[in-house]
């Protein structure tokens, strides 16, 4: 046999590395290198090395040394190749992947600081029927809620939103209106701040905070009858309001209005005047889009009373007329409650203005009726001077109280009447100093 010497030959160099791949070349270098360094290890250990010898004590350090030594070489090498792998599939280069979140939270503070800062116009309050149309205070906004932010776009590409909603209140002293709004919001990563963005406003909703106003809806009634029932609006079309009576509150209600009107009308010689009268009941119903919604809930009959007056034909003379009873009657000195007796015609309490101008008196501080409390006038056949408490006064016309009949004196209308009664100062109406409380009423 023929010994190998380590300084001429080794191993590795003998190794062969055909067919193998870079990676198996290198560890099988590696492991040739481990093997003659073995192979010279034992050859320097002379002719002796292998022979069975009593154990001593410093042989038996010298073999447990050796194997160390390969042991440790051995595990460098396996520990060589398992870096080589890892290295070179990729494991040291994956990197986790950071979640993208808003690092800042929006806060109540800031949501509520955005609110004070929307700049938002009022409503319209004209589309709210019989309401004040006082400028709006507001808005004022509550109920605000934040909701979560959400997440859109992918990874790396990200858009972080938010919305809040709340309620903005308008009102005035007759409304208050309620309309919902949202603000949405949207994180800067280069502030690290939310930003709000363009209030989005909803349907407005509206609430009354005092009923409505009848003087408001009674100058409008001729629109209203007319949409209820055209035949009856055009029938009573500028008919005089006698008497109302509401009760209206914060939640609507009944109106209640009597009405009369006269149409004169001439044919064949003869003067037609019809008198026309009726009582109509409004109901009164709150809309949160459209305010105040007035709608006829009972249109009574219309009844009439017709006269009939001849008129003089062409080219004749009036019939003559006893000077006498043209010239004024005075009963001298009255005061309120002394009874009286006049004569005159009956009729409906119409044109307070020309009511006024004939007698030549006005007082602006009661009204045509006195509030319901006259319900005729009578027309005097003779005009009245009378000196009533201390005033002067002659009349052609004076109002007329009646109390007990079942129409309030409306069958009289148009007749020729003799009327008893104290003079009352409650009676009086803008057109008449006084009214005759009729206690007698004698018609021809």
């Amino acid at each position: 046999m023929t010994e190998l010497d380590p300084r001429s030959a080794s191993p590795a160099d003998s190794a062969p590395d055909e067919g193998l791949s870079p990676r198996a070349a290198a560890e099988a270098k590696k492991a040739a290198a481990a093997k003659a360094a073995a192979a010279a290890f034992i050859q320097s250990a002379g002719d002796d090395y292998g022979n069975v010898e009593a154990a001593q004590p410093r042989d038996v350090k010298k073999g447990q040394r050796t194997a160390v030594i390969v042991g440790l070489i051995i595990c460098v090498l396996v520990a060589a190749g398992v870096l080589t792998y890892l290295f070179t599939s990729g494991f040291f280069n994956k990197q986790p992947v950071a979640e993208e979140t808003q690092r800042v939270p929006l806060s109540d503070a800031r949501v509520i600081a955005a609110f004070d800062e929307v700049a938002m116009d009022a409503p319209d309050i004209s589309q709210y029927a019989y309401v004040s149309q006082d400028a709006l205070i507001g808005p004022k906004f509550s109920d605000i809620v934040l909701n979560e932010p959400t997440n859109l776009g992918t990874p790396g590409n990200q858009i972080v939103t938010c919305e809040a909603t709340a309620t903005a209140t308008f009102k005035n002293k007759g409304v208050e209106i309620n309309v919902p709004v949202t603000l949405p919001f949207e994180y800067s990563d280069a502030g690290e701040t939310w930003v709000p963005g363009d209030l989005v406003v909803g349907e407005a909703a509206a609430v009354p905070l005092a009923s409505a106003n009848a003087n408001d809806i009674l100058a409008n009634l001729n629109d209203i009858l007319a949409t209820n029932d055209p035949t009856y609006g055009e029938a009573m079309a500028d008919a005089s309001i006698v008497k109302t009576a509401s009760d209206l509150t914060i939640d609507g209600g009944p109106i209640t209005v009597d009405l009369s009107k006269t149409v004169e009308s001439e044919a064949d010689g003869v003067k037609t005047s019809e008198l026309r009268t009726s009582t109509v009941t409004l109901n009164v119903a709150w809309s949160n889009t459209e305010g105040w919604l007035v709608t006829v809930a009972d249109a009574g009959q219309i009844d009439t009373q017709t006269n009939q007056i001849p008129v003089n034909p062409a080219g004749e003379s009036p019939a003559s007329v006893d000077p006498v009873n043209t010239d004024p009657e005075n009963i001298g000195n009255v005061k309120f409650g002394d009874s009286v007796s006049l004569s005159g015609t009956l009729q409906a309490v119409e044109d307070a203005a020309g009511l006024s101008s004939g007698n030549n008196y006005t007082n602006n501080g009661t009204t045509d009726n006195a509030n319901g409390s006259v319900q005729l006038v009578l027309k005097l056949t003779r005009p009245l001077d009378m000196n009533l408490n201390g005033t002067q006064s002659r009349l052609t016309t004076i109002a007329v109280a009646t109390s007990g009949l079942d129409d309030n004196g409306k069958s009289l209308i148009g007749r020729k009447a003799d009327v008893k009664g104290p003079l009352e100062e409650s009676f009086a109406t803008s057109w008449s100093p006084a009214g005759v409380k009729a206690l007698e009423i004698h018609v021809e």
